[in-house]
């Protein structure tokens, strides 16, 4: 086996000095549907001290045009506790010939300031190059020694779409007495070649085709072959700890990086127990005390030392009325502890894409952080970040998801808030009347709930100009839109935003002769972009489910009337459901109703082209035209 893996690091250190790098030696199967191609990756991980890793990247990528210029990569963040090694490249033309090695003056060098942070001791730095000329390609090696061994280098070789890869390797060696932790995922579908044992070990993949991001892909770590590295024993900051589970890592996360964070003086607790003394319930007093976070801080990032994993005091965010998700967590934490309500720091992912924490290996994972509290009557959640954020609401970015929650006594995974399609709801009811040159009259109440409050609720806060804009989009469809009334209200209790409006749009209705024609469904009609795959190759995820529904009662000009008899339509399917009726009431009075529930899933691939039929046909019935007669 040694001589095995002494083989297979010497092939992988000499790889890069006997390939041509010229364009025209890439194998035709590579080309397509490519954007650039990675000639080679060649990742080194190496465990040499519980507080010393070092990471070697060796790349060499040819960019075949403009698109693949991102593909590049040549960039290391490094901090004071991540040095950077070596940082070298070279540039090559479409023969292979090197043309250029860069120098010193050729990398850029930045603080890695993300949106909404103030400051950061993290950096980065890059390679500053524009291209003249495809295809061209870039090899750089970068050589990086940290002391925060919490976090070890990742597999994840197929990393884009319109990426093909010739050859990719990642070697990991573990030279302490650690217990090593490895997540294989999707190996054998890409027939990775894996060699060696947990102390030392060579994944290998060879020869994969670029890929086409496909509509509602599934997430690719569920897709591509990755491998994550977890070790028993960890340094971060200079702190030290051993864990292989989750209760453990609990503890040692509270005991290290939480503990003495909450440290309101008695005056400030008194002044929060003051707060709240007429508060009838503990989920009053939360309430209470959220509404005061919301009004008093705001989101800022303040990343330094620990400051990426551990929150700063209650005391720094009451002085400075500002903090990132971990600080204004641990503030709304440290204000319920004042008032004797348990709360929970709370780590999870936050997305739009609902990624869950892997709970199956044991190892630092997570982007952000909430507030988990769990009353005898009901799980309040709420987003600390957020000063418009309703009362025990998470929006896509952080519901319906698995969150490591956080305590002195362990830690373990649940599940965050859960949205079911009922309870994502867009709900129009008003009245409408059609005159006889073609206009709509049409005053409805619209509410939205759940998930889709989000889409709305920030009508209420725009200035008359955005607003304005915001509708035209909205309601593009109809054309010459005069609004008589637009008025909101924001429920911040309940999640519930509702908008009343009251417009006119001229010629909405088509004059055929003696007859009109018009559009049965005026506001909110479904519409689809989707298009059928002649060879769909993954399978496909729908979100988030939802209700929209659309019921008014349709006034007719006099001297009209709806010929024959509206036949209901129904249609179920594993994707949704739809109704539309035309149900007729007193005098020249129609009820109109349409109710489309759509069904969140996750769904193979063969049935991708049965979703894209499914919202086509929803889509036609949302576009229904009655004729009406004149009598």
């Amino acid at each position: 086996m040694n001589k095995i893996l002494l083989l297979t690091t010497f092939f992988i250190a000499n790889f890069c000095y006997s390939q041509d790098y010229s364009a025209d030696k890439i194998p035709a199967n590579l080309l397509q549907d490519a954007y650039a191609v990675v000639r080679q990756k060649n990742e080194t991980v190496e465990l040499s001290k519980i507080d010393e890793l070092k990471y070697t990247e060796d790349v060499v990528i040819t960019v075949l045009s403009k698109a693949g210029d991102s593909y590049v990569g040549a960039y290391t963040n490094y901090s004071p506790s991540t040095k950077i090694n070596l940082f070298e490249a070279s540039l090559y033309d479409a023969s292979g010939k090197e043309i250029k090695k860069f120098k010193s003056k050729d990398f850029g060098d930045q603080s890695n300031v993300d949106g909404g942070q103030m400051y950061t001791d993290d950096r980065v730095k890059y390679l500053s190059f524009t291209p003249t000329t495809y295809p061209y390609t870039i090899h750089y090696k970068i050589v990086t020694i940290t002391k925060n061994t919490i976090f070890i280098p990742r597999w994840f070789p197929i990393g884009a779409s319109n990426l093909s890869i010739e050859q990719a390797n990642y070697q990991f060696t573990n030279k302490t007495d650690s217990k090593i932790r490895f997540s294989e995922k999707n190996l054998n579908n890409y027939q990775v070649q894996k060699i060696g044992d947990s102390n030392q070990v060579t994944y290998s993949l060879t020869n994969i085709p670029a890929f086409e991001e496909e509509d509602n892909m599934i997430n690719s770590r569920n897709i591509f072959p990755n491998v994550i590295v977890a070790s028993d024993q960890i340094n971060i900051a200079g702190i030290k700890g051993k864990f292989d589970n989750w209760n453990d890592y609990g503890k040692w996360f509270y005991e290290n990086l939480i503990n003495g964070k909450l440290d309101f003086t008695p005056t400030q607790k008194a002044f929060f127990q003051d707060l709240v003394k007429d508060a009838k319930t503990d989920r009053e007093k939360v309430q209470i005390l959220y509404k005061h976070m919301q009004n008093k801080v705001r989101y800022i990032g303040v990343q330094l030392g620990i400051g990426g994993l551990s929150p700063f005091p209650t005391s720094y965010v009451e002085n400075k009325s500002y903090g990132d998700c971990k600080a204004l967590s641990n503030y709304m934490i440290g204000m319920l502890d004042a008032v004797n309500i348990k709360a929970y720091h709370t780590v999870i992912y936050g997305n739009s894409n609902a990624m869950d924490i892997d709970d199956e290996m044991v190892y630092h994972q997570g982007n952000h952080m909430i507030v988990y509290v769990p009353l005898k009557e009901e799980n309040i959640w709420l987003e600390a970040t957020s000063q418009t954020s309703p009362f025990n609401y998470l929006g896509r970015f952080t519901s319906d998801r698995k969150a490591f929650i956080i305590e002195e006594n362990g830690g373990k995974i649940i599940s965050t808030q859960h949205f079911n399609p009922e309870d994502n709801q867009l709900l129009v009811n008003g009245k409408a009347s059609i005159l006889a040159n073609g206009t709509l009259n049409f005053e409805f109440s619209e509410v939205s709930k759940g998930l889709i409050y989000e889409n709305y609720s920030s009508y209420s806060r725009l200035t008359e100009k955005d607003l304005n804009l915001r509708l035209k989009n909205r309601f593009s469809d109809l054309q010459g839109i005069n609004f008589k009334k637009k008025e909101f209200d924001n429920s911040l209790e309940n999640a519930v935003f509702t908008s009343n409006f009251d417009f006119s749009v001229p010629n909405y209705a088509k004059i055929q002769g003696n007859n009109i024609i018009i559009n049965m469904i005026p506001v909110n009609r479904e519409e689809t972009s989707v298009k059928k795959a002649k060879l769909r190759k993954f399978d496909f995820k729908i979100q988030s489910g939802y209700v929209d529904e659309v019921s008014y009662i349709l006034t007719l000009p006099e001297g009209y009337k709806l010929p024959t008899l509206f036949l209901p339509i129904i249609i179920k399917s594993d994707f949704g459901e739809y109704s539309l009726q035309i149900t007729p009431k007193e005098k020249n009075n129609f009820e109109v109703k349409r109710v489309y529930k759509q069904l969140a899933g996750t769904f193979a691939k063969e049935k991708y082209n049965d979703y894209v039929d499914f919202r086509r046909q929803i889509a036609g019935y949302d576009n229904t035209k009655i004729l009406l007669e004149k009598l």
